[in-house]
């Protein structure tokens, strides 16, 4: 149910060759939910294992789970239904699965007959109708006319009737139980990825990739990630990537023109991800987070930032980014004598020519020659009080 198609190309993304996206945007997008605290307090993973195993009908199960088969559905629906309401928020799946999604009770449904639909043995008879009402479901029809009675409680009669079940019913209730299982393992394989984003993929972004707040060369990449591997429990050796398929496709951009795309069929949402975020990592496609706001943000090549342009709430007129430049120039005023006095040296040379001191051509030039003679002092080119006696004349 979560699989899909990815085509890559670039420095972009398809999936189901529909739905475009930037390399790391999906991932970019997982780092700035906040499903991961409740899913760790509740354990998602041990409770859907554990559902799975109870709604299983088979010959020998415990008798406690078939009595309580009816309220077991309906907390899995319960727990189920939120993972679905997450779904909806996070890419591909808010486009790829829409109002598409497959869920328990529809499951349960196509199997109804190994369930009491609720008739009273007299009413066995009776005619089902969009007016036929039961304690366990109503009256409804399919799309070839047939009238059944679609079941919202679900009460098994599989170990009442098992010893006359003939070949063909023991296939159907064989059919339904790895039907179950493949769907709870569905729903267990997007949790244990989902996870992945905050204890592999957030570690390796916060502690190593952005280490230096600048690009990192391909060695440095190495060599980071040689660390990251060895310092760091639950790292990248731990993620298999499972592709069912992988070839190439000429499809089309969104222009309409054809490009040549990689062509990958993901098996579950961790595998795609692992592929992305280094294929992303080599194009300079990067998450990153906000030294403002604390939030991710896409960084897509060319120029690295340490702020996102998010505007403010306060400021609209106004980014991270406008904040966080000015920020970071006056922690460097306040930090580094030769920022320092760049700073005062400017302001002093721009008080003369609000002044008229100094024309705009002078001034322009002036700022030049002030910024090459800085980064001269930064680099250590100059002596700092040469540098001092030059910028102050």
């Amino acid at each position: 149910m979560f699989s899909f198609k990815a085509y890559f190309w670039n420095n972009e993304v398809y999936i189901n060759e529909q739905y475009k996206y930037a390399a790391n945007e999906i991932l970019t997008a997982y780092l700035n939910t906040d499903f991961y605290k409740r899913i760790d307090e509740e354990d998602f993973v041990y409770l859907l294992k554990r559902l799975k195993r109870s709604l299983l009908l088979t010959e020998d199960m415990e008798q406690a789970n078939y009595e309580d088969y009816p309220s077991i559905v309906s907390s899995a629906l319960a727990w189920l239904d939120e993972i679905n309401e997450w779904l909806m928020q996070i890419p591909p799946y808010d486009k790829i699965l829409e109002d598409r999604i497959y869920t328990l009770d529809s499951l349960l449904n196509g199997y109804r007959f190994f369930f009491d639909d609720g008739r009273e043995i007299y009413e066995k008879d009776d005619k089902i109708t969009w007016e036929t009402i039961t304690p366990n479901g109503c009256g409804d029809q399919t799309d070839t006319g047939y009238f059944y009675i679609k079941l919202h409680k679900f009460v098994p009669k599989v170990l009442d009737n098992y010893q006359y079940y003939d070949e063909d019913m023991l296939y159907d209730l064989n059919e339904m139980n790895e039907k179950i299982t493949e769907f709870f393992d569905n729903y267990i394989s997007f949790i244990q990825s989902y996870v992945t984003v905050f204890e592999t993929f957030m570690p390796f972004v916060d502690n190593y990739l952005h280490r230096e707040s600048c690009f990192l060369s391909d060695n440095d990449i190495a060599k980071i990630f040689k660390e990251f591997q060895q310092k760091h429990i639950r790292n990248f050796w731990g993620l298999k990537c499972k592709m069912n398929s992988f070839g190439y496709k000429a499809s089309k951009n969104q222009n309409n023109k054809p490009i040549l795309c990689e062509e990958i069929r993901f098996e579950d949402l961790q595998s795609f991800l692992f592929y992305d975020f280094f294929n992303g990592i080599k194009k300079k496609y990067i998450p990153n987070k906000c030294k403002h706001c604390g939030k991710y943000f896409l960084i897509k090549g060319g120029k690295y930032f340490s702020y996102c342009d998010r505007t403010l709430k306060k400021e609209p007129d106004k980014t991270c980014r406008d904040v966080g430049s000015r920020r970071r120039y006056d922690d460097k005023c306040k930090n580094d004598p030769v920022w320092q006095t760049y700073n005062r040296a400017y302001k002093a040379h721009y008080a003369r020519y609000m002044k008229k001191k100094m024309t705009t051509p002078q001034f322009e030039e002036w700022s030049r020659f002030a910024s090459e003679l800085r980064d001269k002092a930064l680099a250590e080119q100059i002596k700092f009080e040469d540098y001092y006696k030059e910028i102050r004349k």
